[in-house]
């Protein structure tokens, strides 16, 4: 549907690889690792607790913590406060238990929130969640005040919309990087927009935003 749209898009809006990656580029990363069931650990340094002493006996309490919420309202909680990258994805997973009661509520305090650990790990949560929540993320996203957070919800329209939100997503990218010359918050409809390449233009002999290099932190 919007093949050719996508591609010249790409041409026009590339990368600077001698920057650091976007903060969208990692919040892509660790949905993919979610949704992919690699476990974080499996790709961390080997020395990660050796030069951490202590750090192993803090991650098993952390864990156990997370593994005994019995409420959304605790999650909540844990997802404000931060957790461990290494309990990171734990906390996520024990998220979508509560799913159902978890989704509206951090939606909806995605509005207001400054908090980037808890954007974070909502974005996670929604990526990954069984809802369709695409049209409901595009109706309350010129709601929300934290550019960051809006660039975040945009990475998750990647993992959750169809190819009708493609132009909405680049007017998004337009919008981001002129109101934000000096962030890059724009990079989030980037991210999202490489993910529905990805979903539905996979194999097709056009650029690709997704090709090794292309995007992900080398």
């Amino acid at each position: 549907m919007h093949e050719d749209y996508l591609k010249w898009f790409f041409k026009e809006n590339g990368l600077d690889r001698e920057k650091p990656p976007p903060a969208a580029a990692q919040a892509y990363i660790h949905i993919k690792l979610l949704l992919e069931d690699v476990d974080l650990k499996e790709i961390m340094s080997e020395y990660e607790f050796q030069e951490l002493p202590g750090r192993e006996e803090a991650l098993l309490m952390e864990k156990e913590e997370i593994d005994s919420a019995t409420t959304s309202e605790q999650l909540i909680h844990y997802m404000r406060r931060g957790a461990d990258i290494m309990n990171q994805q734990a906390l996520v997973r024990r998220a979508l238990d509560f799913e159902d009661e978890i989704v509206p509520e951090i939606i909806s305090m995605l509005k207001t929130s400054l908090n980037d650990l808890f954007i974070e790990l909502s974005t996670r949560v929604l990526a990954v969640c069984g809802k369709d929540i695409s049209d409901e993320l595009a109706e309350i996203y010129d709601e929300v005040r934290d550019p960051y957070a809006k660039s975040m919800i945009l990475v998750v329209m990647g993992f959750k919309a169809d190819e009708t939100r493609i132009p909405w997503l680049t007017k998004k990218f337009k919008a981001l990087k002129l109101e934000y010359p000096n962030d890059d918050h724009c990079y989030g409809a980037f991210y999202a927009l490489a993910e529905i390449e990805q979903r539905f233009y996979e194999g097709n002999e056009t650029f690709s935003a997704t090709q090794p290099g292309a995007i992900l932190p080398q």
